[in-house]
């Protein structure tokens, strides 16, 4: 008996429903044992079971059942998209980009890019998801996200690319008149001077979180953190308000607007980042994806991006 669909459609929707098979029947407009049914006879197909199972309630994913999940999304995100051939026709200039990224990106990277892309491709729908690297990794690899930019977390899911978009470099802010602006007059500032004072951070979910705080430990030193955030925005209201200092992104600080804050070169102390452009090796993009990629990173072309693919 063939593979369908539905029955595709149906293991999705269960683990979706926290393996609840009333829900997913529900939401699928269908009866719970028809549900019951599309499964069992998928798992018959394939001769593996997919779910774990206490008596009749659906518990958890096999780890096979984890492997076929993953192959459940892309092959309904592929239909999907050839369902779309026809309304977004035509495919170059029309249609839906999903761009995965962080606050920092988004805020200090994107706007610019944004305008450009949407003055070229006016009919294009652009549609942004915020969040740490994980949560956009997983939207790469689920299809849900066509383009993430980001710094990759510690794993990264099989399937797929990333490709170096540009550097992130660092610096120490703090308020004007700042003790650590003198030592930094006579010689650059350590680790140590630093952590004499409260430190405001990025959550360690974010890579610039996980790199500050890692350094400190690298050197033998617990800072004092007062605060975890998970926004440039909101690191900068709270170091100018004289709560702490913190190390932040080159690219979120700006002499011009910040005129309550100054920087503190800190190279030599905090290692750079890389943000790196994220794709699912066989996700099929339109052009204007290309021309978005290249647009963030003008070394990309679609030549380039095809031969990673590859």
């Amino acid at each position: 008996m063939p593979i369908t669909f539905q029955q595709l459609q149906c293991v999705r929707q269960v683990v979706e429903s926290g393996f609840s098979v009333s829900r997913a029947a529900e939401s699928l407009h269908t009866t719970q044992p028809g549900v019951s049914k599309m499964i069992r006879l998928l798992e018959k197909e394939i001769g593996v079971e997919l779910f774990t199972r206490a008596g009749n309630r659906l518990t958890g994913l096999t780890e096979p059942g984890k492997e076929a999940l993953s192959l459940c999304a892309r092959v309904l995100q592929d239909a999907q998209a050839l369902r779309r051939l026809k309304q977004d026709s035509p495919a170059e200039s029309e249609g839906t980009l999903r761009v995965g990224t962080t606050h920092i990106h988004a805020r200090y990277s994107l706007i610019e890019v944004t305008r450009r892309f949407l003055a070229v491709y006016p009919q294009v729908k652009l549609e942004f998801t915020i969040g740490p690297p994980s949560q956009i990794l997983a939207g790469v690899t689920a299809g849900t996200i066509d383009i993430g930019l980001c710094t990759l977390p510690d794993t990264v899911p099989k399937g797929v690319v990333s490709v170096k978009a540009y550097d992130i470099d660092r610096c120490l802010i703090v308020p004007p008149r700042h003790p650590l602006l003198k030592m930094a007059k006579t010689g650059r500032v350590t680790m140590e001077q630093i952590a004499r004072w409260p430190l405001i951070t990025y959550d360690s979910s974010f890579t610039s979180g996980s790199v500050v705080q890692g350094e400190f430990r690298r050197h033998g030193i617990t800072p004092w953190v007062v605060m975890r955030a998970m926004d440039a925005s909101i690191i900068k209201a709270y170091v100018a308000a004289g709560v702490g200092v913190a190390v932040l992104q080159k690219m979120a600080f700006s002499a011009r607007l910040d005129k309550d804050l100054r920087a503190i070169p800190v190279d030599h102390l905090f290692p750079s980042s890389s943000a790196m452009i994220s794709l699912r090796r066989d996700h099929l993009l339109k052009k204007f994806a290309f021309d978005f990629i290249q647009m963030v990173a003008p070394e990309w072309s679609r030549e380039a991006i095809d031969a990673q693919l590859q």
